[in-house]
């Protein structure tokens, strides 16, 4: 990010008509100025010193605060960090962050000005500067820290977030999953404490792929049924390409409606709309996609158990602004719990139990799922290319 244009966009001066540049770019710059300013004013929180914090002090215009701890604590507090971005449109308090980004978009995306890419760059790089500095310290040190709770209560760490175990939450064996379930409610007992004492918690674990009220939800269904799952993961262990095909299908869905969304200045309430309606139809068409596959294991009841997964892992709005199409989708019917019985103890009888090595694990969200989590968290990020 060249410096110059940064600094244009926080110290360019009040005329318009300086020498050396176009009006219509002079304008361009000169309203994101003030709109920083206004939005700063708003926030009560004194400019000099604001350019002082989120340029890490070297604007010529920046003013260090008379206690900069205190400032810091204030900014933060009335700000917002990139990781909760979304949320400030719901906040009573005005919010620095939330207004200098959410009023340019339509600055940008409707301008002429030749200088509109690169302001909203610069625009997006002070605003990271500021969410790292004020970010609560937990987000450098959650993940490590919920991982531990396994060895806690004698469960193998590579269970959380690795790939080595490629999808398989509760084990790749019997053995494994016999364990894990009989351990279950004691790792939650660590996880949740540890998860919820993080203000940025769902954001951070998100980002991961994780999202802890849905982890109970599903590490419970799966004790339920053992080996189902078992046999599930011999199931997905491989991708068809109609499962390849829905992933695609739905990538460049995301994508068409990101670029809708930036380009038609959408509402957070349309973008949530079109993205929960893709979330559910990728769900869907992956689901039918593995149940065409030719493999033993890729019965009812793996297909079902699966659904179950997906439909409880789902986005909670999605479920009430895509209401209709959620219930078909997920009606419990689908579910398939009664072909279940078929299986002693919840599983099938000379069913696999999985060699441990590569299978994927019906926990496993698809990637669109995974892909929306992180969207639907960042509603105003989604809109623009970041």
């Amino acid at each position: 990010m060249p410096r110059a244009s940064f600094t244009a966009l926080l110290t360019l001066p009040d005329s318009t008509n300086a020498q050396g540049a176009s009006n219509p770019q002079r304008e361009c710059l000169a309203s994101a100025q003030a709109l920083m300013k206004q939005c700063v004013a708003d926030g009560s929180i004194d400019h000099p010193n604001f350019l002082w914090f989120v340029t890490n002090g070297t604007s010529s215009n920046g003013q260090e605060p008379a206690d900069p701890a205190a400032f810091k604590d204030k900014l933060c507090h009335r700000g917002f960090t990139v990781l909760n971005l979304g949320v400030w449109l719901s906040e009573q308090e005005p919010v620095v962050g939330g207004c200098i980004y959410n009023g340019m978009l339509p600055m940008v995306n409707g301008s002429a000005c030749s200088q509109a890419p690169q302001v909203l760059q610069n625009v997006q790089t002070l605003l990271f500067t500021y969410d790292l500095k004020c970010a609560n310290p937990c987000r450098f040190t959650l993940v490590d820290d919920l991982r531990k709770c396994y060895s806690s209560v004698g469960l193998d760490e590579s269970l959380f977030l690795s790939n080595r175990t490629a999808g398989q939450v509760i084990g790749g064996t019997e053995e494994d999953v016999t364990t894990f379930c009989s351990k279950r409610e004691a790792l939650l007992d660590c996880m949740t404490p540890v998860h919820d004492s993080c203000p940025e918690a769902l954001a951070i674990m998100s980002a991961n792929d994780f999202h802890l009220p849905s982890y109970k939800k599903g590490v419970g269904i799966l004790c339920k049924h053992p080996k189902v799952y078992l046999r599930g993961l011999e199931c997905f262990k491989e991708p068809t390409n109609l499962v390849e095909k829905c992933v695609q299908q739905s990538q460049q869905q995301f994508v068409q409606t990101n670029v809708n969304a930036a380009n038609q200045n959408w509402t957070q309430a349309q973008y949530v709309e079109a993205t929960c309606r893709i979330t559910i139809k990728q769900a869907d068409c992956d689901l039918k996609a593995w149940e065409s596959k030719k493999h033993e294991d890729c019965n009812t009841a793996t297909i079902g158990l699966r659904r179950e997964m997906e439909c409880n892992l789902m986005p909670p709005n999605c479920t009430v602004v895509q209401k209709d199409l959620f219930d078909n989708t997920c009606h419990i019917s689908k579910f398939n719990e009664k072909d279940r019985q078929n299986f002693a103890n919840g599983g099938g009888s000379g069913g696999s139990s999985g060699s441990g090595n590569g299978a994927s694990g019906v926990v496993c969200l698809s990637h669109s799922l995974l892909l929306f989590a992180l969207t639907f968290l960042f509603p105003v990020v989604a809109k623009v290319d970041v």
